[in-house]
């Protein structure tokens, strides 16, 4: 009998597994994605762990486990670990003024705390990098001859230097530069051997652009007018915490089992790494430290993504899931790690609600009418007071709701003037909810995408 159970069990993950194969493979081919990996974490264990297509077109180089992708702007989750780190073992106080550690900082400065910079909620300006700036000392020179943008934690604002700060902080407080601290502390205890950085640098003639070597390294690419252009995004040597790593899926599994075991941080520094910030107006940012908060499916998901979609990585607390998708197209949105997940994660109980009465039930089939069109690319323009938001929403509204089954229902779940919030449902178990505004003409003025 036992060995009967053990044997269904293997069927049905092997099942499961073939329909993970099956979603990325269809994916890839709808999006043009030359090459993927994922990895897959559940209760402790790896569970899933595969690569697919081409890592360089050039060379006729196929994925592996091994295969380094750029994780770009996920690289924050180990940076953020890092973080976390040096906060529990006291080195570093997270509620802290920055000038503690900068104490040249300008008075517009004493009121931003460490929190805040890995909270993007500094109030600190977006902006280029510069690519010649040597160090994240030179940098933290830069950001304060800059006015700030914001107060100290009015908004949270994605892009601003706060990661270089942090940089900064950090390598001060232990004397070790990250790279040294990150593969100290979080990739060799781990086992992770394909996970760095390419110390990337560009010369002064700005014609010449040199790197360290990544063994295994994936080329990136575009898609432009129907052929696949290599593309390459230059992390300067400052900005390496925010997105200048390259990992394997296999080395991705490894920091999830670390995250999943407790192994990089006990649970309760995690709890405090994933809390969200709380704005100044009491609401809570999408952003934790350095990590993004979020919910997917009714569960509690943190994670980050890069690229946007060069690395896709989540992580679900309760239920000890985290899934990790890699790939080489810039020109895609982070919707693969969802896709996984939903063969884990059961469809949510609010999936059988009903919403409230609709009093323009005319308004809702010309808005679902727009979102069938809308999941090809082809809204129309007309129906928007700025006819220019079209084109956007037509380039990245298919990513998602073309990984999706086709829409089946809309169901409102609230109205103000000039405002609606619907619920999406695609098939019988996925959802998205949409946010729609409304012009006095009845044209749409907003139209906004959020997972649930």
């Amino acid at each position: 009998m036992r060995a009967a159970i053990l044997a269904c069990l293997l069927l049905a993950s092997a099942a499961r597994a073939d329909e993970i194969d099956d979603f990325l493979q269809r994916e890839m081919a709808r999006n043009h994605i030359p090459g993927a990996a994922v990895a897959v974490v559940k209760d402790g264990k790896l569970v899933k762990l595969a690569a697919y297509g081409m890592a360089d077109l050039e060379n006729n180089v196929p994925v592996s486990v091994q295969s380094a992708f750029q994780i770009a702007s996920s690289t924050k989750l180990f940076s953020s670990t890092l973080l976390m780190q040096l906060a529990g073992e006291g080195k570093v106080d997270l509620d802290a003024p920055v000038s503690r550690y900068v104490p040249e900082a300008p008075e517009s400065w004493r009121a931003i705390t460490v929190r805040q910079l890995a909270a993007h909620a500094s109030g600190m300006p977006p902006g280029p990098p510069d690519a010649d700036l040597p160090d994240a000392a030179a940098a933290v020179k830069a950001a304060l001859a800059k006015p700030l943008a914001k107060a100290p934690g009015e908004v949270a604002a994605y892009g601003s230097d706060d990661f270089s700060v942090l940089t900064y902080i950090m390598e001060k407080v232990t004397g070790k530069t990250l790279p040294e601290l990150i593969a100290e502390r979080i990739t060799r205890p781990l086992g992770m051997t394909a996970t760095r950085f390419d110390k990337v640098s560009i010369g002064k003639d700005r014609i010449v652009v040199s790197s360290g070597i990544v063994p295994g390294r994936v080329q990136t690419y575009q898609l432009v007018q129907g052929e696949q252009q290599s593309y390459r995004f230059l992390y300067p040597w400052y900005t390496i915490s925010a997105g200048g790593m390259f990992s394997s899926a296999q080395d991705m599994g490894a920091f999830l089992l670390g995250i999943s075991s407790n192994t990089l941080l006990p649970q309760p520094l995690q709890e405090k790494m994933w809390a969200p910030y709380q704005l100044n107006s009491g609401k809570p940012a999408s952003f934790a430290l350095g990590w993004t908060v979020s919910t997917y499916r009714g569960e509690r998901q943190v994670g980050h993504s890069g690229g946007p979609a060069l690395a896709d990585v989540v992580w679900y607390p309760a239920k000890k899931l985290g899934i990790a998708v890699l790939t080489n197209q810039r020109r895609m949105s982070p919707v693969l790690a969802h896709g996984v997940a939903n063969f884990y994660l059961p469809a949510p109980a609010f999936l059988k609600d009903s919403g409230i009465a609709d009093s323009q039930p005319a308004r809702t089939a010309a808005l679902k009418t727009l979102l069938l069109a809308l999941a090809s690319g082809k809204a129309d323009s007309a129906q928007f007071s700025n006819p220019a938001m079209a084109k956007e929403l037509n380039e990245w509204y298919p990513y998602q709701l073309g990984a999706m089954p086709p829409l089946g229902r809309l169901v409102l779940l609230s109205e103000t003037e000039g405002k609606r919030v619907y619920r999406a449902v695609h098939g019988e178990t996925q959802s998205v909810r949409w946010t729609v505004a409304y012009s006095p003409d009845g044209k749409i003025s907003e139209l906004e995408l959020a997972d649930e």
